[in-house]
């Protein structure tokens, strides 16, 4: 990182990012290009889990090659008088599987339900369980850096 003093690498840090970040940014390898979406996700403990159709491109990439890149970011804000970015984020790298383990989706369905308070029965029927994919990322890696206003602590106003 080019600026050291940016860099993050405390667990509280990437926990907090984690807990407020609304959306990942998941790279997957499609050959000559990356192929980039953005998901809803929840962490638990070093997993991410996603949910998705039972078929598609992101599903045939991953069957392909688990390796993935991604990206969130929390707390970001634009000040335009300074023309500066203000942000904590987290870039990572990690391998990207199918769930099969029933239990395992149903406990990954209800924490993504309750992450972004849907109105979904829970625990998750077996319905809605076979019905879904859901991904498993192991991580392997993680990148933390924030840009705050001087003196700050947050990226709110000062």
């Amino acid at each position: 990182m080019r600026l050291s003093k940016r860099e993050c690498s405390e667990p509280a840090f990437f926990d907090e990012v984690f807990a407020k970040a609304e959306e990942l940014f998941l790279a997957l390898n499609n050959g000559d290009f990356p192929y980039l979406i953005s998901l809803n996700f929840v962490r638990l403990d070093q997993r991410i889990y996603l949910h998705s159709a039972p078929e598609g491109t992101k599903l045939d990439l991953i069957r392909k090659d688990g390796r993935v890149a991604f990206s969130l970011a929390a707390d970001v804000r634009i000040d335009r008088e300074k023309s500066s970015t203000y942000y904590k984020s987290i870039c990572g790298t990690g391998r990207a599987s199918l769930v099969e383990d029933t239990e395992e989706k149903r406990l990954a369905l209800d924490s993504l339900a309750e992450r972004y308070a849907a109105r979904c029965p829970r625990p998750a029927p077996d319905a809605n369980v076979r019905r879904v994919a859901v991904i498993r990322i192991d991580i392997l890696s993680l990148t933390g850096k924030r840009c705050l206003p001087e003196g700050a602590t947050s990226p709110e106003p000062v």
